[in-house]
């Protein structure tokens, strides 16, 4: 039988040392929040729209504890697109300033342009990518 040494090339994409728990830590987050949101809003404290603002909150939190846990430059620059994301999630929403996300929806195509390219240039283990 073949045996097939060396690892995989996606292995270091699947085995993420320490993300496991932060995964955990963000995805109870957010069952918590939903959980919240919904219940206030089946009590009639907020209305449906209220409901929403969960997904920029759960953004921001990931940003936050993306900061928390890969200190350096590259958490800081994650942290702050994850955080500005956010906020644009939140002006759209609230449609604060007449922006809807219908309107400015290309905005976000550019913030995953410049995280890509800014990935790409600043990466250390860019010699490890496959060629594709």
């Amino acid at each position: 039988m073949f045996r097939y040494s060396r690892p995989h090339p996606y292995v270091h994409v699947l085995r993420l040392r320490g993300a496991r728990p932060v995964r955990r830590l963000v995805w109870g987050a957010a069952l918590i929040l939903l959980g919240v949101g919904y219940l206030l809003r089946n009590e009639g404290l907020i209305d449906n729209v209220d409901v929403w603002l969960v997904a920029p909150a759960l953004v921001a939190l990931s940003g936050l504890v993306r900061l928390f846990h890969e200190p350096g430059l590259a958490g800081l620059a994650g942290a702050a697109m994850r955080l500005a994301v956010a906020a644009y999630l939140v002006v759209v929403i609230e449609h604060i300033g007449g922006w809807t996300f219908a309107d400015t929806w290309p905005v976000l195509l550019i913030a995953a342009g410049v995280g890509m390219v800014a990935r790409s240039l600043w990466r250390r283990d860019a010699a490890e990518e496959p060629n594709w």
